[in-house]
């Protein structure tokens, strides 16, 4: 196996459908379909799932097979999204990276489950670190299937020092900014994402916001995933946190005007 310039660790997962039938979702999904098409080699360590039709043939997947694909179930009501869990999976050790892939230059902490712990954080010591902890903020009750709540999420600042850019949604955290400018007193670089608000950028603590690019909304399915990847390669690539933003909120917004994850462009498509 080659070595990924981008390496994402998360369960990829199967959405239950109204109608029944199943999709292929989950972080790592849709921030792997974006990094590739930023020109990145790509590689996906995730429990067993099914790929989607229009996946990248560029993009590599170490399969754990003895863990099953989690199984979500989402609502929407006038009061927000309500989430079932129907399958939970196993959690991802650093035994589960193939070897050759752990010098990667960017690494993705994708959780949709808790599964990535804590100690993967010093696993790659010279790797721009990210992470989109959505994941680590939920809670669940046997049996199953189970309505998903909210948990905060209570990091050490030691665990936030390490990281380089901490990715996450203002419905993420409920709403509840003050627990971002937590994250932010300890962590380099926080994105606070606001869907057609844009998004706040904490450099060192420091907020910048970030507009919007205008856009026409047919799916916004991902959005956030596209723009953590976009946020880490356009970072990688320039140095420069704020054009990354800016960039990465472009390339979100380009992500909604389609149907699934085909709708996230491709670096020509962004050039031109």
């Amino acid at each position: 196996m080659q070595t990924p310039d981008y390496l994402l660790i998360g369960h990829m997962t199967r959405d239950l459908l109204s109608d029944g039938a199943f999709a292929p979702g989950g972080t790592a999904l849709y921030a792997a379909l974006t990094a590739h098409r930023l020109g990145r080699r790509v590689g996906v360590v995730s429990a067993q799932a099914t790929i989607p039709i229009d996946w990248d043939a560029g993009i590599e997947v170490a399969f754990v097979p003895t863990m099953e694909t989690p199984v979500f179930e989402n609502r929407y009501t006038p009061q927000g999204r309500v989430q079932t869990l129907h399958t939970v999976s196993g959690v991802l050790t650093l035994d589960h990276v193939p070897p050759a892939w752990r010098s990667a230059r960017i690494v993705h902490l994708a959780p949709i489950l808790a599964e990535t712990p804590e100690s993967l954080v010093d696993a790659f010591p010279g790797a721009l670190l990210g992470m989109t902890p959505q994941g680590m903020m939920r809670a669940w009750h046997a049996p199953l299937p189970a309505r998903i709540t909210y948990r905060p999420w209570t990091p050490s600042p030691r665990l936030l020092e390490r990281i380089d850019a901490l990715i996450m949604s203002i419905e993420d955290l409920q709403f509840d900014e003050e627990r971002a400018r937590s994250y932010a007193r300890h962590c380099p670089l926080v994105a606070l994402t606001r869907g057609a608000a844009g998004a706040t950028l904490f450099l060192n603590g420091q907020p910048h916001h970030i507009e919007a690019c205008p856009a026409v909304e047919r799916d916004p399915t991902g959005a956030g995933d596209v723009f953590a990847a976009a946020l880490l390669v356009r970072l990688d690539e320039t140095g420069d946190p704020l054009e990354a933003a800016h960039s990465a909120a472009c390339i979100a917004a380009r992500s909604v005007e389609g149907i699934g994850p085909g709708a996230i462009p491709w670096r020509e498509e962004i050039d031109r």
